[in-house]
């Protein structure tokens, strides 16, 4: 193996040395010190459960297409708290002061709107985090 690797115990996949969870099967490395914002791509968004915590990636979701072709996203980047999943998404609440209310989080497959032409319904990339520190 080249200088800067490391094996996973769990499923044998090779990764960085400095990560935290495998990429592959999601087992914890051991390490020293963690950061306080470790996050990890969700899957498996349906395994969700309530109150866990999820950062939805900014230009990423449901778009609006302009006329000169560019898109503006619907959704607000930031950390929500999950309060259920259901069949297209996931019902969410604001989780720090860049993002606020009850917000839905679509999740489905890439489709156009039925209220608009140039709406576009597609999928959000979102991460699992650690809880957010209180200030």
């Amino acid at each position: 193996m080249s200088k800067g690797r490391k094996t996973c115990p769990e499923c044998g996949a090779v990764t960085g040395v400095r990560t935290y969870y495998c990429k592959e099967c999601e087992y914890a490395f051991p390490m020293k010190k963690r950061p306080k914002t470790v996050k990890r791509e969700v899957k498996d968004w349906r395994l969700l459960e309530s109150g866990e915590y999820i950062r939805v990636v900014g230009r990423s979701g449901t778009y609006y297409i302009k006329d000169d072709g560019e898109k503006i996203y619907m959704s607000d980047a930031g950390v929500y708290i999950v309060k259920s999943v259901d069949a297209n998404g996931i019902a969410v609440t604001g989780a720090n002061r860049n993002v606020a209310g009850i917000n839905y989080i679509y999740m489905g497959k890439k489709k156009k709107s039925n209220l608009l032409d140039n709406l576009i319904q597609a999928p959000h990339k979102i991460y699992k985090v650690c809880a957010p520190a209180k200030r």
